[in-house]
């Protein structure tokens, strides 16, 4: 009598043991580079950088079009004194958001350089420059940085 409650206790513990399965992913988002890993060179037009996501409780991106709470921060080499500049992350679909498995994905961020200087040298052959990149959740939590390779800017 004794050992069969033992194995029904035992068989009711392993049913119920992996529905107490606890989110184990920081609620700090955390991001990294999805791209080459040597310099590209693009048109001023074309620059594009792809990274990836993951956020332990899922408040990433803008719940709506007024709200900035969750961005995009970069910063362009060139202009190191300038500081980072940011632009609203895009909207999420809520019905993917859920705080118990978080969120992951990635991210194919457009930003649009500052043209290459029309100096003798820069007009030949471009310009290079890197990106420094993190974002923020709703919850104002901020990712790590990445720094993207270099990337020449063709000139117009």
């Amino acid at each position: 009598m004794v050992k069969a409650r033992y194995i029904a206790f035992v068989l009711f513990a392993a049913m119920v043991m992996p529905s107490c399965e606890k989110n184990t992913v920081s609620k700090i988002p955390q991001i990294g580079l999805m791209a080459s890993t040597s310099a590209i060179t693009v048109n001023i037009d074309t620059c594009f950088i792809e990274f990836s996501i993951v956020d332990g409780d899922g408040d990433i991106g803008s719940s709506s079009n007024s709200d900035t709470s969750s961005v995009i921060y970069y910063k362009d080499s060139r202009f190191d004194s300038a500081g980072f500049t940011y632009t609203q992350f895009p909207p999420i679909d809520e019905s993917i958001e859920d705080p118990k498995k978080g969120i992951t994905g990635t991210c194919t961020y457009y930003p649009i350089p500052e043209p290459v200087p029309r100096d003798s040298l820069h007009g030949v052959t471009g310009d290079t420059l890197t990106y420094e990149i993190y974002i923020t959740d709703r919850a104002g939590h901020q990712s790590n940085h990445i720094i993207t390779h270099p990337i020449i800017i063709r000139p117009l």
